[in-house]
């Protein structure tokens, strides 16, 4: 179930749900694949003393995955129920900072980092604003590095039975909102068309986790597009989720797929100078 496009939501808003569900979200939400970091560390060429910048960190589930193999990361992340939650996950990591303020906010420290990352956040920031203040955070020799989680449509039975709900309970989450291979690939033009860096290597790494309803539900509760609903219309429709997984069993097998985005700082890029794409 994908949000169809809806042209009054103001996005900022949009984020700013996610502050109040930091306990649920930390605890429903996926981390990433072991693989994918993998291949984050590969093609960027980070080492365990470069200095890391991510934007959007929330509640801390990629930067526990750097932090655990040695590396220091600077936090930018505006919920502060959200760094609560992290700072506790990362209490004994004193290689982690956190600074609570929106990355548009956010003070700029030039030519300071080897890598800016951001896990499943730098769609919120506005295309004008975050490439290149990002551009501008990083080396000469730097690397941007982006991932998102991605929900496929899958086709499994137990995924129709749920999409019959949504049309019954949510209907406007029930549209379909165009397919995923056009929002990695309007990702990736996205970096390029900056003007910021060069190519884009983009790396796909399909995986799944098993839930339960009372999982699966508190999963959707952590969504957006499905913490507008009333208060009503989500009870009806997560009593409906839950029915149908207890239908096929009490689990439901959630696919996803990871997706990262590496692009390296163009060698010509001079901060003062305006970028060559959509920002110019």
């Amino acid at each position: 179930m994908t949000n169809a496009p809806h042209t009054t939501i103001d996005w900022q808003a949009e984020s700013r749900r996610f502050y109040d569900v930091a306990e649920l979200y930390d605890t429903c939400r996926p981390t990433y694949p072991e693989e994918l970091i993998d291949a984050l560390i590969t093609l960027t060429g980070i080492q365990i003393d470069s200095k890391i910048l991510e934007i959007g960190s929330g509640t801390g589930k990629a930067t526990l995955l750097l932090v655990r193999r040695g590396f220091s990361i600077s936090c930018v992340e505006p919920g502060r129920n959200l760094v609560s939650v992290a700072a506790r996950l990362l209490k004994n990591c004193p290689r982690v900072e956190f600074e609570t303020v929106t990355f548009e906010q956010w003070h700029e420290r030039p030519g300071e980092f080897d890598l800016v990352m951001s896990a499943q956040a730098f769609h919120w920031i506005p295309k004008t604003i975050g490439y290149a203040k990002a551009a501008r955070a990083l080396k000469t020799s730097g690397q941007l590095a982006l991932f998102w989680n991605m929900s496929p449509d899958p086709t499994d039975a137990i995924f129709l039975d749920l999409h019959k709900v949504y049309e019954a309970c949510a209907p406007e989450l029930a549209a379909r909102s165009g397919s995923g291979e056009e929002l990695i690939q309007q990702r990736e033009a996205d970096i390029w068309e900056s003007g910021l860096f060069g190519s884009v290597c983009v790396k796909r790494f399909p995986w799944s986790v098993e839930c339960t309803a009372r999982q699966y539900v508190g999963l959707l509760g952590t969504y957006s597009d499905h913490l507008r609903l009333s208060e009503e219309e989500r009870k009806r429709l997560f009593e409906g989720v839950s029915e149908v997984i207890a239908q096929h069993g009490g689990v439901i097998e959630k696919p996803y797929l990871a997706v990262l985005y590496v692009a390296q700082l163009r060698s010509d890029f001079v901060a003062n100078t305006k970028p060559l794409g959509f920002f110019a």
